[in-house]
C-alpha cells in the first residue's frame, strides 16, 4: 500500500519517520548532575568493538553530559512503558534527580546514570566519539555493559510510538538466488 505525504509536507520528512525504531531512555550522570532524555535514533553501528550510535540534538544538555561523563546507560523502553517516552520527551520535566523521583530505579553499577525498570534491555555505554552533523550530534559508544528484560518493544513509527507485538515470519536460509514472488516478497 502506497500512502501519500502528509498535507504541506514533500514526502522526505514523511519517508524518514517510516524508518521503524526503538525507543529509548538515555541516562546520563556527570558528577552531581543527572539526566534523561527520550531518543528514538539509537543504532547498532559495529558488532568488534560492540559499538552503538545515539543521535542526540547539538548543545543538549544530553549531549554535552555525554561527552563530560564519558559514559551513558541506553534505557529500551517496552511497549507498556510509552509514558515515560512521553515524560523524558516533556522539556517541562523536574531537572536533575527530581525526573527520577517517582520512577523504579538503580543507579548503574559502570556510571551511576539510572538503569529503568521494566525495560527490554539496558545498555552501559562509553562513549567513543562524537561527531556533529546537521543539527545533531552523533554518539558512537561501545558498549562495557547489558542487561536484557523481558516484554516487547516499545517501537516510533511514523511519527508516534507504537506497542510492538512480535512474530516470527518465515525467511529463506542459505544462499539461494530469489526468483517468482519470493524476489518481489509476495507470499
Amino acid at each position: 500500500m502506497t500512502v501519500g505525504p502528509e498535507p504541506g509536507s514533500d514526502g522526505r520528512r514523511d519517508a524518514v519517520r517510516r524508518l521503524s525504531t526503538g525507543v529509548t531512555v538515555l541516562t546520563v550522570r556527570h558528577g552531581d548532575v543527572v539526566h534523561g532524555t527520550t531518543v528514538s535514533s539509537v543504532l547498532a553501528v559495529s558488532r568488534d568493538p560492540l559499538l552503538v550510535g545515539v543521535s542526540l540534538r547539538r548543545g543538549s544538555l544530553t549531549s554535552d553530559l555525554a561527552v563530560a561523563g564519558g559514559m551513558f546507560v541506553v534505557n529500551v523502553l517496552s511497549r507498556r512503558q510509552a509514558l515515560l517516552a512521553d515524560w523524558f520527551a516533556d522539556p517541562d520535566r523536574p531537572a536533575g534527580l527530581a525526573q527520577f523521583d517517582r520512577l523504579d530505579w538503580r543507579p548503574d553499577a559502570g556510571c551511576g546514570a539510572p538503569r529503568l525498570a521494566g525495560a527490554v534491555a539496558a545498555m552501559t555505554c562509553r562513549l567513543r566519539t562524537r561527531l556533529t552533523t546537521g543539527d545533531h550530534d552523533l554518539h558512537v559508544a561501545e558498549v562495557v555493559d547489558g542487561t536484557v528484560g523481558g516484554g516487547s518493544p516499545l517501537i516510533s513509527y511514523a511519527a508516534g510510538v507504537h506497542g510492538a507485538e512480535l512474530h516470527e515470519v518465515p525467511r529463506r536460509r542459505g544462499r539461494r538466488p530469489l526468483t517468482g514472488a519470493a524476489a518481489t516478497g509476495l507470499d
